[in-house]
């Protein structure tokens, strides 16, 4: 849903329905019948989605999907995380996340291992391979939500992608001031 947000909010409604015409399929027409948060959608139309967000929109830019999330994190953060923006606590922010992924993603299994209170490290196992536009964007929107609760200089470094390896799961080493 917050990709389908973010283009109708930088490309306009036009451009939308354009993309709407594009992902729809001989099952589901996307025009009359817009995707609905509530409902769970096969995998396969994620991947079909970012396909055209990159190609069409991002110039062919993989790491645009890392900006992405970010306009996510700055667009949605005081939706599930306004305490911990105000609070400015942005371990307590990763930890709600970690609670909340079920809902706000769907898949996968975040663990968070702290290290000291400025460096930590995190995994999270998909269960399934996933395409790099997936990590990219859910590491856009952690970085993007731990500067707004507070942390500077964030600095997420991926020592693990599910999108390239079999074991299905993304690590991370982050550190921040």
């Amino acid at each position: 849903m917050s990709r389908l947000e973010y283009l109708e909010k930088k490309y306009g409604a036009e451009e939308y329905r354009e993309f709407l015409k594009k992902i729809s399929t001989d099952e589901i027409n996307f025009l009359c019948q817009p995707l609905d948060g509530a409902l769970i959608y096969p995998d396969s139309l994620l991947a079909t989605i970012d396909q055209i967000l990159l190609h069409d929109y991002l110039n062919n830019d993989i790491e645009e999907f890392k900006s992405l999330g970010k306009w996510g994190a700055e667009n949605f953060m005081f939706r599930f995380f306004s305490q911990y923006v105000d609070e400015a606590e942005p371990l307590n922010f990763l930890s709600q996340y970690r609670r909340l992924r079920d809902y706000l993603i769907g898949s996968g299994e975040m663990k968070i291992h702290p290290i000291d209170n400025k460096h930590l490290t995190f995994s999270i196992d998909y269960g399934q391979q996933i395409p790099k536009s997936v990590c990219l964007s859910e590491q856009g929107f952690i970085e993007g939500g731990m500067e707004q609760c507070g942390a500077e200089n964030v600095r997420i470094v991926e020592t693990a992608c599910a999108s390239e390896s079999e074991n299905f799961t993304c690590q991370f080493d982050v550190k921040f001031e």
